[in-house]
């Protein structure tokens, strides 16, 4: 009774290992796609990052939902889907991620983002590499950081390698409210993982698992340590036939992790 689930899985993974190349061609990022991806971000910013530096209103404010809130009361992270579909020639994956830190503070978050250094210990595994320099414009309520990052993910069928720029703002609002703002300068996908002298594809004719990212923390003062959300906005691929699914369980965890992590990394400081 216990041969045939077991059989059928493997010959699942044996099939899929076959197919994979021929799954996941290689894609061309379409300036239409790049199009869709910035209008919908432009709408977040205009929807919820204005609101919140006018008036530190999050997420987790607008709603009576009971299960939200006792989870969050008792630090732990609750998620949210938005858009999780697909675009032209993409697909674009949004959750929010919402968690209440006993004891943390703002300059907890502000010096462990700013730290990049370790990222490879407070992120890890997926950051296995990772270094920022502070831009000549920065000012004291702004820190303005570019930062290089190397990242490994698993997809369903092999891992994946990115060299990644970031173009990051960490802004104070005011002593009681901090936030950032991170997008991808440029994401370069590694061909073989397994042997890096092969280089890396063009950016925007690869995979297509991460074309774009845009991530967004809010972090306030509360009751005793600090209130945080982070929101992540991914360009990828359009969603394969059956598996869409994937990409958005892919994005979940991510936040769920990141959430997880930076939580972890505060109480260390405490």
């Amino acid at each position: 009774m216990r041969f045939f689930p077991a059989a059928a899985w493997l010959l699942c993974a044996i099939s899929c290992q076959t197919l994979s190349a021929a799954v996941m061609p290689i894609l061309h990022l379409d300036p239409k796609t790049l199009q869709a991806f910035d209008s919908y971000v432009a709408k977040f910013g205009r929807e919820v990052v204005k609101p919140y530096t006018d008036s530190g209103k999050l997420s987790i404010d607008t709603s009576s939902c009971c299960a939200r809130n006792s989870a969050y009361k008792t630090g732990k992270a609750f998620l949210e889907a938005h858009e999780n579909g697909d675009v032209a020639s993409g697909s674009i994956h949004h959750f929010t991620g919402m968690m209440h830190i006993d004891h943390g503070t703002i300059e907890d978050v502000r010096h462990l983002m700013e730290d990049y250094p370790n990222y490879p210990r407070y992120f890890k595994p997926d950051v296995t590499k990772a270094s920022g320099t502070l831009e000549p414009d920065s000012i004291p309520s702004d820190d303005h950081f570019m930062a290089k990052m190397t990242l490994d993910q698993s997809t369903l069928w092999f891992g994946v390698r990115y060299e990644c720029v970031y173009d990051t703002h960490y802004r104070r609002i005011d002593e009681n409210r901090w936030m950032s703002k991170s997008t991808t300068a440029s994401v370069r996908e590694m061909q073989d993982v397994k042997d890096p002298g092969r280089g890396y594809f063009p950016e925007g004719d690869d995979h297509g698992f991460v074309w774009r990212t845009n991530t967004y923390w809010f972090v306030r003062q509360s009751g005793g340590g600090i209130d945080v959300e982070v929101n992540s906005v991914t360009l990828s691929r359009p969603n394969i036939t059956g598996f869409g699914w994937f990409g958005s369980k892919r994005s979940h965890d991510a936040v769920e992790k990141m959430l997880r992590d930076t939580r972890t990394a505060v109480n260390a400081l405490h």
